[in-house]
């Protein structure tokens, strides 16, 4: 097994600031931009002999304090991926809100994409429990979701959803896996089954960073896009490490995020395991 670390940031799995900020504000999915001509490809045979398992496990800091871990696990067997995520506050992040994120999502591994068949996410907050289950048949999405989304709200989700529209775990390895060659171009759209909103990437020359830009679409209460329009989020920065498994399948993991103005935050990785055994980076 080889790994390289690549020392600039880009698009894949993305974001994982973002990304926490997706899990945390429950929102989530993508809309691939680029052809797919463009990104990395399995042939419909090499696929199978993907039967590996990938765990990382993130610190989450604020003013350098942490308040919360990330921990995610994918498993590949058969073409199929089947994968579960946790986020869940610690030290100071417990005074403040005591809440743990769970999430889980499989699918199929597909030549150029990968095609999810089912999505879940569970909330538990001081302000109550939250649930939402994506099913992904004959291109179109059901979704259950309690509390149940209004009318209206609904409606509105449903008329931009499209079949390229995909959950955020799915869409993390999509982007892991399938990452266009040139990493860090491109702009995608994602739902978590309640919201969708735009993440877009671009590389900064002369820095040799790449940076992410997060736009809220659709799902959002009016006051939260006021917010969003007065006071954007700042772009995140992500860093990269390459990993390849059988000297053929390259993933690409983020082993730093961090904003790059305002707040003072990161997500950095603390552990990496490929099938048990630990990988120094």
């Amino acid at each position: 097994m080889m790994h390289t670390i690549l020392k600039f940031t880009a698009q894949p799995i993305w974001a994982f600031f973002v990304l926490t900020i997706i899990l945390i504000f429950n929102t989530y999915s993508v809309v691939d931009s680029k052809e797919s001509d463009d990104k990395f490809k399995y042939d419909i045979e090499k696929r199978y002999f993907i039967d590996d398992q990938i765990n990382l496990e993130y610190d989450i800091k604020s003013l350098g304090l942490k308040i919360a871990k990330l921990d995610f696990e994918v498993n590949f067997g058969e073409a199929q991926y089947f994968s579960n995520a946790t986020v869940q506050t610690q030290g100071i992040g417990d005074l403040f809100s005591n809440s743990i994120w769970t999430f889980s999502a499989r699918g199929i591994l597909r030549k150029n994409d990968i095609q999810p068949k089912f999505y879940n996410n569970h909330i538990e907050t001081k302000k109550g429990v939250g649930h939402v289950s994506i099913v992904y048949r004959n291109g179109k999405h059901n979704i259950l979701a309690r509390p149940e989304i209004k009318e209206n709200k609904l409606i509105r989700l449903y008329e931009r959803l499209d079949a390229q529209t995909i959950d955020p775990i799915s869409s993390m390895i999509e982007m892991s896996m399938y990452h266009s060659k040139d990493i860090c171009t491109g702009e995608w759209e994602v739902t978590d089954g309640r919201r969708i909103f735009s993440i877009q990437f671009e590389q900064i020359v002369e820095q040799n960073i790449c940076t992410a830009k997060f736009t809220p679409l659709v799902g959002f209460s009016d006051k939260e896009m006021k917010k969003y329009e007065d006071n954007p989020l700042p772009l995140f920065m992500l860093q990269l490490m390459k990993i390849t498994i059988k000297d053929e399948f390259i993933f690409l993991i983020p082993i730093s995020i961090n904003a790059s103005e305002g707040i003072s935050g990161s997500i950095d990785l603390v552990n990496l395991s490929i099938n048990g055994e630990s990988i120094v980076f």
